[in-house]
């Protein structure tokens, strides 16, 4: 998907020595168009018609094999959007739940702005010909990894239609729902965009020598003399569940009492471009159980995805440059007994303030060979933000985090950070970061270690520390190249975010060349090297490493990549490992819409990082998915992970396992589904079940009832935990 949206977002962006073109459509009554997917000419009269009429994927800027147009009206409230849509063959489409990942295998058609027209992020506003909506968020991100925002969530009305081999959708977004400057007259940077097949088709050309991405649409739509009312949005939540545990002298499962909760948000704008949120006894669990990553091999601790809604929107001006500096991490703020955001949108520049009282804070502590993490108590958390926006897509930031620990210790962090678009193709990246630590006195980390002369366990030791990263990089049709350098040291925390390794001078070098051709079987192929190299702050070498890449695209939804990392020498607690090296290969293929399949493989040799006595093994590990839409309502799915590492002098393992996870979907309506997640833990032998039936009419409007199941094995399975729950949350509009 990661390369899906690459082509996505790219194909958006326009040669500005074409000219810009400002669309100025009518508008209409309010109640003048009905969403249903029908088209009735009336209603759409006079409006601006758009054809879609670049190919920029596998193509560069061709006519495209299809034809696609967009139409675009407005009323005082709301922006109508219209596709109408050709295939060759039978529209690939399924009634999904909002943000489905499957939607990326089915034909789309969107709507991609820049309202702000900097370049500070995009809004993708989609729908299949079933109507089922997918919205994403994307940042001028040095990275792929951290560009796309799938969490972002917004209001709007989608429906379509299906008559043999085109079809029609129809869209309404408010205005209320979206962010933009003040002002009743508004002009944005916009791009109608279409997924079909292996065709990416855009009503704007694509420079591929541009690195900006979210900053190069040159054709605006002008909506004059809109009505823009304060938002004012209530949302209570009540939810009760009731959790028990195996007990083994009754060989019952023993339940305790009913827990209830209720709470409310209140959302707010004091203007168009400044919003407060509020939230009392906030529930901020999620649902969805995340799929178990295999960490048998990890020294360090493994992140997880947002998923929690108070976190949607304006935390993407959080995110700096480089991934391992990361000062603010959502879930670190775990159970909040209330939050308080507030966001400042302006037209050249950005401000974000969030405090919370977090009642269950987690404690991360990050090290060179390893990462060290407890269970903390209540804190007081304050996140301020400020961002500066440039031309081009350049901004420098300002941010301060702090974590005050309930009976003593702190954490504050300061940092300085920028992105510089020198040229089209060429950008400078820095994060500059300093920390002042008091930790807590406490038994969270049970810990001998030592990080220079400071103690891992926490005895109320005082420190600072330091983070830096810069990057240069360029980025043309063919050529990428980037070299970043990283000096993170031994006293390097953030403790509202996630940084996991420090002690580190690092040096990567990045040069690819990739390829593009035309109407045949094989659409891209690349070629990449890298080269890192890493010293300890004591100047010792702890890694010498070149990674050598090829990649390729094919015709039928198709991508196949193959890695050698050659490690040329590494230590791990002061151990040397030389000249070994593993092998990677990647498939991802979606051929039909019946079927998608994802799968990677590894092997050669690696070191058992988290072993008694670590030494060198021979590795193999494999990640599979098979995803199968039975019909428009119901799919399954299968993710398989395999994972051993075997020693090299004698046939025994270091480890070896597996973890299996089996998905049913039936989605009766876009709002209304079923599901059950199965997953069977081979490490742990362990079985998790959950069903869950969710209606969820909009982002904000939600109703779960649900449970989990954890068996585990004696001599035969037995329930070990069991939890029923049950949540419903309104959205009511002011």
């Amino acid at each position: 998907m990661r390369n899906f949206f690459t082509g996505f977002f790219l194909i958006l962006i326009t040669i500005s020595a074409l000219g810009q073109e400002v669309h100025s459509p009518i508008k209409i009554s309010e109640n003048k168009i009905k969403i249903d997917g029908i088209i009735d000419p009336v209603e759409w009269e006079g409006s601006i018609k758009i054809e879609l009429d670049n190919e920029t994927e596998p193509g560069y800027n061709i006519k495209p094999i299809v034809s696609t147009n967009g139409y675009i009206l407005y009323s005082d409230y709301h922006v109508y959007l219209r596709f109408e849509a050709e295939t060759k063959e039978t529209v690939r489409a399924s009634i999904r739940k909002r943000d489905d990942n499957g939607i990326f295998n089915d034909d789309i058609v969107g709507f991609d702005i820049d309202t702000y027209g900097d370049g500070r992020n995009n809004l993708f506003i989609g729908s299949n010909a079933y109507g089922s909506q997918v919205d994403v968020r994307v940042m001028n991100a040095l990275q792929e990894e951290s560009r796309y925002d799938m969490s972002f969530d917004l209001e709007y009305e989608s429906a379509g239609s299906i008559s043999g081999n085109s079809y029609i959708v129809e869209m309404k977004i408010p205005f209320s729902s979206l962010p933009f400057p003040n002002g009743k007259d508004q002009k944005w940077k916009f791009s109608f965009f279409r997924k079909y097949n292996d065709y990416q088709i855009s009503s704007s050309k694509s420079d591929r020598d541009n690195s900006c991405i979210t900053c190069q649409f040159d054709d605006e739509v002008f909506f004059e003399n809109i009505k823009i009312d304060k938002k004012l949005d209530l949302i209570p939540y009540i939810s009760s569940g009731i959790e028990g545990a195996y007990n083994q002298n009754t060989d019952n499962i023993e339940y305790e009492k009913i827990n209830s909760n209720i709470g409310v948000s209140i959302n707010t704008e004091l203007s168009k471009s400044l919003s407060l949120e509020l939230a009392i006894n906030p529930d901020f669990s999620q649902v969805e159980a995340d799929v178990t990553q295999i960490d048998v091999n990890s020294a360090f601790s493994l992140s997880y995805p947002e998923k929690r809604p108070f976190f949607n929107k304006g935390t993407d001006i959080l995110k700096l440059n480089n991934p391992d500096l990361q000062p603010f991490y959502s879930r670190s703020i775990n159970d909040p007994a209330f939050a308080l955001k507030l966001l400042n949108q302006g037209k050249k520049s950005r401000l974000f303030y969030l405090s919370s009282i977090d009642s269950n804070s987690p404690y991360l502590i990050a090290g060179r060979d390893r990462s060290y993490f407890g269970e903390g108590k209540k804190s007081f958390v304050n996140v301020l933000r400020y961002q500066r926006l440039l031309k081009n897509g350049s901004k420098i930031g300002l941010i301060s985090t702090s974590r005050a620990y309930n009976g003593g210790g702190y954490g504050n962090l300061f940092g300085l950070d920028g992105l510089i678009q020198i040229t089209n193709s060429i950008r400078l990246t820095f994060d500059l970061l300093k920390n002042y630590n008091e930790e807590p006195k406490n038994d969270w980390i049970d810990s001998d270690d030592y990080f220079n002369e400071y103690s891992v366990r926490l005895d109320g030791e005082k420190f600072n520390g330091n983070g830096l990263f810069i990057g240069l990089s360029r980025n043309t049709e063919n050529w990428r190249t980037y070299l970043g350098y990283k000096y993170i040291d031994p006293e390097y925390r953030a403790d509202v975010g996630f940084a996991v390794k420090n002690d580190r001078k690092w040096l990567t070098y990045y040069q690819s060349y990739k390829s593009f051709y035309e109407k045949r079987f094989i659409q891209n192929l690349e070629y990449s090297i890298k080269y890192d190299m890493l010293h300890d702050f004591n100047n010792k070498l702890d890694v010498i490493s070149l990674d050598g890449k090829i990649s390729a695209g094919f015709k039928g939804n198709t991508e196949f990549s193959i890695t050698h990392d050659y490690d040329f020498v590494s230590y791990y607690l002061d151990k040397k490992y030389s000249n070994y090296g593993s092998t990677r290969i990647g498939l991802n293929t979606s051929p039909i819409e019946l079927i998608s399949f994802r799968s990677n493989i590894s092997f050669g040799k690696d070191v058992a990082f988290n072993d008694e006595d670590p030494g060198l093994g021979k590795e193999f590990n494999l990640r599979a998915t098979l995803s199968v839409q039975v019909n428009d309502n119901f799919s399954i799915s299968n993710l398989f992970s395999f994972s051993k590492l075997k020693k090299i002098e004698i046939n025994e393992f270091y480890y070896k396992g597996f973890i299996n996870r089996f998905n049913t979907k039936y989605q009766f309506s876009k709002s209304l589904g079923l599901r059950l997640a199965t997953e069977y833990n081979d490490f742990s032998e362990s079985i998790f079940l959950q069903p869950l039936f969710e209606w969820t009419p909009n982002p904000f409007t939600i109703f779960y009832i649900g449970g989990n199941q954890i068996l585990n094995k004696d001599d035969k399975y037995f329930v070990d935990r069991s939890q029923m729950f049950v949540k419903f949350q309104y959205l009511i509009s002011i």
